[in-house]
């Protein structure tokens, strides 16, 4: 799981750096995937911290990117989830980069308990507002499913393997 979530958050990068737009909406895409059930939970929030700060290969505390997922929980439930996800969508149809946020968007599903029906809809919307046909959609989901393994923790694990002492997440020294 790590190399497909890891390759796509690099073509995300370089396609966001291309297209002149800062990587914060790899994070929007992560936080609309996560909050899909309406809350994320402590379990949840970790995870995207693990990786977010391993995956965009930065210097960036666990602080920091708290933070930055703090800020998107704010903006996606003050502009509702429907009307970020439209917003996020243009700006990958924009860098021409909808498959990868797709594959980011599928990969921290898994991470979680599995492609929940919620989860679903959220990643559907988004590939729906970015361009995607239908059966594109399912052949990514189907591609990173089969990197998925059915324990969400080894998931998460295989996505962000490097880990602070104690085991709370990624280690800043890197």
């Amino acid at each position: 799981m790590l190399k497909v979530i890891a390759t796509a958050i690099e073509e995300l990068c370089d396609a966001f750096e291309r297209g002149g737009y800062n990587p914060t909406p790899i994070i929007d895409i992560g936080v609309l995937v996560a909050s899909a059930d309406g809350k994320v939970d402590m379990r949840e929030r970790e995870m995207l911290l693990d990786v977010f700060q391993t995956l965009l290969d930065t210097s960036l505390t666990a602080e920091v990117v708290d933070h930055l997922v703090t800020a998107s929980l704010e903006v996606i439930e003050a502009a509702g989830a429907e009307s970020r996800a439209k917003l996020v969508a243009a700006i990958l149809r924009d860098c021409d980069a909808v498959d990868a946020g797709v594959r980011v968007a599928l990969a921290i599903a898994f991470a979680s308990q599995g492609l929940s029906k919620a989860e679903r809809i959220v990643i559907q919307r988004i590939a729906e507002h970015g361009g995607m046909a239908p059966a594109r959609l399912a052949k990514l989901t189907a591609d990173v499913r089969l990197h998925a393994d059915p324990d969400p923790v080894s998931v998460r694990m295989s996505i962000a393997p490097v880990s602070r002492p104690g085991g709370n997440g990624p280690s800043s020294s890197r």
